[in-house]
């Protein structure tokens, strides 16, 4: 099915919480989490560009991506007759994806876990941060070439100079968000935790003895925190 421009599976019965998968990924990064989410109605989405969605013509910004996601919600609401808000698990892309909709439409998310995320650009670990932008103008030299590998740098291009959210804009986040990173996740700890201290009321856990897939490395302590945290914030709002 679809939502808005969106690919969707929708799945379950409970509060809805929307799945955003990170780049070059689809909604199937969070198989292996689903039945520990098995007390909500989960909205696998596949963004623009991922999955069976489509590239489009409009901009691959996060942004871009967030207004997509809005509009899946929106068309979600009217669908099903939701008149609430909507949980969040947001991973890499998706988590600043997610973020994004915390700042611009709290309208429409009573609470995100954010696994991996980002919130300001480059803000990896060096060599990993290295190999996105050698890797990027690989693909932009390639695209020259091939469309094939101009849609692909376009994705690619998510990960280069974004996402830019700044201190004020996280100061101003008022959604319940928990932060959560592996141990050696290429997201280093001081960029998760600077983002926990900044979002108000943010809460942060670090899995021990994991990188940064933790949807699939980590299905079981990511599905379970992730249902905690949403399970209280739903239930109350």
């Amino acid at each position: 099915m679809t939502l808005g421009e969106l690919s969707a599976l929708v799945e379950g019965a409970g509060p809805p919480v929307v799945l955003l998968h990170g780049n070059s990924e689809d909604s199937s990064i969070f198989d292996r989490m689903l039945p520990y989410l098995c007390g909500f109605t989960t909205i696998a989405l596949d963004s623009r560009g991922h999955g069976a969605t489509p590239m489009g013509t409009a901009p691959m910004t996060i942004p871009r991506l967030a207004i997509d996601c809005a509009h899946a919600l929106c068309e979600y609401r009217h669908r099903y007759r939701h008149e609430g808000q909507f949980g969040l698990i947001g991973f890499s892309d998706g988590a600043n994806i997610g973020m994004e909709l915390a700042i611009h439409r709290p309208d429409l998310v009573a609470a995100q876990v954010l696994m991996g995320g980002n919130t300001t650009q480059g803000a990896l670990r060096p060599m990993t941060n290295a190999a996105i932008v050698a890797g990027y103008w690989g693909m932009r030299l390639a695209g020259l070439f091939s469309a094939a590998a101009r849609r692909r740098a376009a994705v690619w291009g998510l990960m280069v100079g974004q996402p830019n959210h700044t201190k004020a804009q996280l100061e101003s986040v008022r959604v319940p968000t928990l932060i959560m990173v592996g141990a050696h996740d290429v997201v280093p700890r001081q960029e998760s935790q600077r983002t926990a201290r900044l979002v108000p009321g943010a809460e942060w856990v670090e899995i021990a003895r994991q990188g940064h897939n933790l949807p699939v490395r980590a299905p079981r302590v990511a599905g379970e925190l992730a249902a905690e945290f949403l399970a209280r914030h739903l239930r109350t709002r």
